[in-house]
């Protein structure tokens, strides 16, 4: 505790005025200086595909990438990601929710496919395709469908075809779009004469109905397709069209309700918290992907709890992957330790990895979690193969500089670690005080670089998470944060002589909490492998995290990257 209390009441007064009004917060910030007075280069996209008019890629039992026509392939790596033999890699990990949810509704069906829509890598737009049963797929449509891999599993239960459209056709499968996503017939009139180019205010005068009337339609069909805006609508149904072609004749088609890659939030779409014992304290965690993948500890940063962002649960197990992601001591629904420490803390990594008989294992450790993930792969010696550090964060007291001014998140975090006595306090006080406007003031302060600020800008969802994340981690108490902060604070005296597995650092290159160098000095002959992403800050977490879980593939290779836009 500090000596000198004469700005004491300063931080009172301030933290007063946030426990009335929450968005006074950054009052706290001042205060607290009294009392103590990436993204990769974008390869080129291949061109649009051409020869067939409807795309496929067919999905063996295990969930790769088997099979494909040239339309399938060059739709699916134009606008959406990778087809690899171990599994398919969305750039927009939403999609992989959105085929998680198509798996489980075709086991529900005895018949039928499923209209998914997908989200656009290109323009972040729908983009819309059928999911069936591999063993439905109509015979002219498997002409040209050439193998990808040595596995041959396309024919085994479980399989499926993706059917992509051909965006320049004009065919129309008004069947599929009324049963799929239930409209009515209102609504099937209205959104056929918007495809025809019709404006709202012709299609009011062609169907004899008031514009307002016609507007209230138009709402309930953007809600129950997912969709925004009046050209999304269009495009959706040039898409949905163009596959009608495929399926004219034969037998007439049941169509299950469609797939939204939007309608769940990552608690929805997460799998459930698990707890086990240990020394009768509960931990609470949770198990993503692949329960027979390969391995991967996750430690997440201070106040964040063992939720991951929407669609990881099917990205995960789509990359062969299994997420075992803990709730630090204090946080979330795992109890506090009698005896707070960065070593006591990581024992619970320990002891879970021990419970699940997990054997060797990849470690992806995020920002100020570093200390905790070190010291669990210290303690787990050969049992941690690699270690992913992304915007690692070093443990001990920090030094306020000159360059942090205007990066308001930093000056926070620097003062209330250099009066962590004052913890309690504020994070007891955010914890009642904090709601989704604040969280977005909150976000918008630590994006301070050009890259993490184009990244929220562009994915504005990102605020949702952040604040179901945040809510989860100080459900019951805030003493997780601010005993990691008093932790945090101290000399570190982290013992790191056991660490065996190389590690790998990522950094953004606008980081304004810890540098490259500082990260450098602290691992030393431990860092392996550095990767400095420009014009990213501490959201490179947020901005790589396919790339991330690209990484966590045992073969993936340092020079091979998955390309993304931002």
């Amino acid at each position: 505790m500090p000596q000198d209390k004469s700005g004491v009441s300063t931080v009172i007064e301030a933290l007063y005025a946030v426990a009335a009004d929450p968005a006074q917060w950054e009052q706290v910030i001042e205060a607290l200086a009294a009392p103590d007075a990436v993204r990769p280069a974008t390869a080129t996209r291949p061109p649009a595909p051409g020869g067939e008019r409807v795309g496929v890629v067919l999905l063996g039992a295990r969930g790769g990438a088997v099979a494909a026509n040239a339309a399938g392939r060059g739709a699916f790596e134009r606008r959406l990601g990778g087809l690899e033999a171990r599994g398919l890699r969305f750039l927009n990990a939403s999609n992989h929710e959105a085929l998680d949810r198509a798996r489980r509704r075709l086991a529900e069906i005895s018949a039928g496919q499923v209209i998914v829509k997908f989200t656009d890598a290109e323009n972040d737009g729908p983009f819309f395709a059928y999911v069936m049963p591999a063993s439905a797929l109509p015979a002219a449509l498997s002409q040209g469908v050439q193998p990808l891999s040595a596995d041959d599993d396309a024919g085994a239960a479980g399989a499926m075809a993706l059917v992509f459209p051909a965006v320049d056709s004009t065919d129309r499968l008004w069947s599929s779009v009324r049963q799929s996503f239930g409209l009515t017939g209102a609504e099937l009139r209205l959104a056929a004469r918007l495809a025809e180019g019709l404006t709202l205010k012709e299609a009011a005068q062609d169907l004899d109905v008031s514009v307002n009337t016609l507007r209230n339609q138009l709402r309930a069909v953007f809600e129950k397709m997912g969709l925004n805006r009046q050209s999304e609508l269009v495009r959706a149904l040039t898409q949905l069209s163009s596959l009608a072609s495929a399926f004219e004749g034969g037998e007439a088609r049941a169509f299950a309700p469609a797939i939204v890659a939007t309608e769940l939030s990552a608690r929805e779409s997460a799998p459930p918290l698990r707890v086990f014992v240990r020394d009768g304290r509960s931990i609470g965690w949770r198990d993503y992907g692949d329960p027979q993948g390969e391995p991967v500890l996750t430690v997440m940063p201070d106040l964040s709890s063992s939720l991951l962002r929407r669609g990881s649960h099917g990205l995960a197990r789509d990359l062969g992957l299994r997420l075992i992601v803990l709730e630090r001591a204090g946080v979330g629904r795992t109890d506090p330790l009698p005896r707070f420490s960065f070593e006591s803390a990581a024992e619970d990594y320990v002891a879970l990895h021990r419970e699940l008989g997990l054997g060797p294992a990849a470690m992806v450790v995020f920002s100020d979690g570093a200390p905790y993930g070190l010291a669990a792969a210290a303690a787990l010696g050969g049992d941690i193969e690699r270690i992913l550090l992304v915007t690692g964060r070093r443990p001990g007291p920090q030094t306020e500089r000159a360059e942090d001014a205007g990066h308001l998140m930093t000056l926070f975090w620097r003062r209330i670690s250099r009066n962590a006595w004052l913890s309690d306090m504020v994070f007891e006080i955010l914890r009642h005080g904090l709601n989704r406007a604040q969280f977005e003031r909150f976000a918008q302060a630590a994006a301070s670089a050009p890259g993490d600020s184009a990244y929220l800008r562009s994915h504005p969802e990102l605020i949702d998470f952040m604040v179901e994340y945040t809510r989860e981690a100080l459900a019951v108490s805030a003493r997780g944060a601010s005993e990691a902060i008093r932790c945090a604070a101290r000399p570190s005296r982290l013992d790191l002589s056991g660490l065996t597995a190389p590690i790998t650092l990522w950094h953004g290159q606008d980081d304004a909490m810890t540098s490259p160098d500082e990260m450098r000095a602290w691992l030393g002959d431990h860092l392996k492998a550095v990767r400095i992403v420009p014009n990213i800050g501490r959201f490179l977490g947020y901005s790589h995290w396919e790339e991330i879980m690209a990484w966590a593939v045992r073969d993936q290779s340092e020079g091979r990257r998955l390309t993304r836009r931002t």
